[in-house]
């Protein structure tokens, strides 16, 4: 069995990415979709948390597809008699976030090319699975790791730059055809 770092399972979007599932995140997206209905916000907190619970005691997976989880919100918003709540559900995902480290893990210390392979099938499923938010993070890490050193080289600094300037070639060529992707580097 598997351990998740939180009880709510991932939600996969596209083919290769996921996103964590956040309280806040569901708590947000059902409070806005009840905002300038009948229904009031405490409503809609409360549901929010029957989601969650379901999630955690009854859903059997660790993954959960994105049209999946808003089939079964609208359902769930549908048997209490609020089609017009479900109907105002806007469906934008929580970001993705990537692990530069654990991509350089999966690599291999000195297989870039795979890397960079990883990398790209990563930002493309992310952003033509809809995301909206793209955050790639441990990029030091994942540097130290590929270059197999502990402290940081001249090579390190090349091939930061290296993948600092793939993800922006992959940005421009991925917002040609979904303008409102952010994808970014945080660290």
């Amino acid at each position: 069995m598997i351990a998740l770092p939180h009880s709510l399972p991932y939600i996969r979007i596209g083919s290769a990415s996921l996103a964590l599932c956040e309280s806040d995140w569901l708590t947000e997206t059902l409070t806005n979709a009840a905002r300038g209905t009948d229904v009031p916000v405490w409503m809609a907190q409360d549901i929010s948390r029957g989601v969650e619970s379901f999630l955690i005691k009854h859903y059997k997976g660790t993954v959960i597809d994105s049209e999946d989880l808003f089939a079964r919100i609208e359902k769930t918003l549908a048997s209490l008699g609020l089609n017009h709540v479900a109907a105002k559900i806007d469906k934008t995902l929580p970001p993705v976030r990537i692990s530069l480290s654990e991509l350089a893990r999966r690599a291999g210390s000195g297989y870039e090319l795979a890397f960079f392979r990883l990398l790209e099938e990563q930002l493309k499923s992310a952003a033509f699975g809809g995301a909206t938010m793209v955050e790639c993070h441990g990029l030091r890490n994942g540097v130290r790791r590929l270059v197999s050193t502990k402290k940081w080289t001249g090579r390190c600094e090349l091939l930061k730059g290296e993948i600092t300037e793939f993800v922006d070639r992959v940005r421009n060529e991925v917002t040609r055809a979904r303008p409102e992707l952010t994808l970014m580097i945080a660290s």
